[in-house]
């Protein structure tokens, strides 16, 4: 991709108001100038709508307001990549409350271009409350993305995420309905059971605000690792993973063979308890990032939790 490219950015908006204007004016700042704007809006009551078409109305390029789907950030941003009128080219995924650094979407368009076909970069993160103080970066993983590790993890947030014209392509055909748990997590899914390439930077390209309701955004630490194994006992990563399946199962044609019959093994595999699942994970090659958090979701796997 020459320097020139032009990228659609697609952001969603619910009552963002308190951190949208900051979120604007690091996209305005961004060194790749060539971009336009679209933004779904679920229902904002704040000054969301206002902060947008004041912006719209300051700079050169294209900013658009859709009304949203209302049925989550997922369907928000599915509903934008899948508009008929989408122009093509690269699409970047932006939440309303980050702090983009001027880098970003040169740095994502440099990689994708070194990288033709389907392919997703994203990158780590600056993460905190203060965008001039931040805490910690977003860890940075060691074993290589692959459909194994996106069946029971995504390694990036989706506003990190930019997907060349050819992942956006195929984004498209796979659809918005039924939908996925979240988008981010759907399109490492789908792109690397296509076969395409994961590009994870290990430069921070954002700063990430923390929220309490980040369920899968606070990913430092043992006060995290709690939060995630909660999502677990509780029932709601079985809710989420039988989303995922049955949104690949929709779609299993857009997958390669291999992965077709991997995505077969694993959903059945759910319907199963007892430690013999512990040995399927293990013939499956199934596994997140880190050793520990592998082991203790094969053991949930094996009580039904997963």
């Amino acid at each position: 991709m020459t320097p020139k490219t032009q990228i659609t950015i697609l952001m969603a908006t619910w009552n963002g108001a308190a951190h949208l204007a900051a979120q604007l004016e690091s996209i305005a700042a961004q060194t790749h100038h060539d971009w336009r704007l679209w933004v779904g809006d679920d229902g904002s009551t704040d000054d969301t709508r206002d902060i947008l078409a004041d912006f719209a109305a300051r700079v050169p390029q294209e900013v658009r307001l859709f009304d949203g789907p209302r049925r989550g950030v997922a369907a928000n941003f599915l509903t934008l990549l899948c508009r008929q009128d989408l122009p093509p080219g690269p699409v970047a995924f932006c939440d309303q409350d980050d702090i983009w650094y001027p880098h970003r979407l040169d740095r994502a368009l440099d990689r994708l271009g070194a990288a033709p076909g389907v392919a997703l970069y994203c990158s780590r993160t600056d993460l905190g409350h203060d965008p001039d103080h931040p805490r910690a970066t977003s860890p940075l993983w060691q074993r290589p993305p692959c459909f194994r590790n996106a069946l029971i993890q995504t390694v990036a947030g989706g506003n990190t995420m930019v997907l060349s014209p050819e992942a956006v392509a195929l984004a498209r055909e796979a659809g918005a309905d039924p939908l996925p748990a979240f988008h981010d997590w759907w399109f490492y899914l789908l792109v690397t059971g296509a076969a395409g390439r994961i590009l994870y930077d290990a430069q921070p390209t954002l700063f990430y605000r923390q929220h309490e309701e980040n369920t899968l955004g606070r990913n430092r630490g043992f006060g995290a690792r709690y939060a995630r194994l909660g999502t677990i006992w509780q029932g709601r990563y079985h809710h989420w993973m039988t989303r995922n399946i049955r949104a690949l199962q929709r779609n299993q044609h857009l997958l390669t063979p291999e992965n077709r019959a991997l995505l077969a093994e694993f959903a059945a595999l759910r319907r199963r308890k007892g430690p013999r699942v512990v040995a399927g994970w293990q013939r499956l090659g199934l596994h997140r990032q880190g050793r520990m958090e592998t082991l203790l979701m094969a053991g949930a796997a094996m009580l039904g939790r997963i």
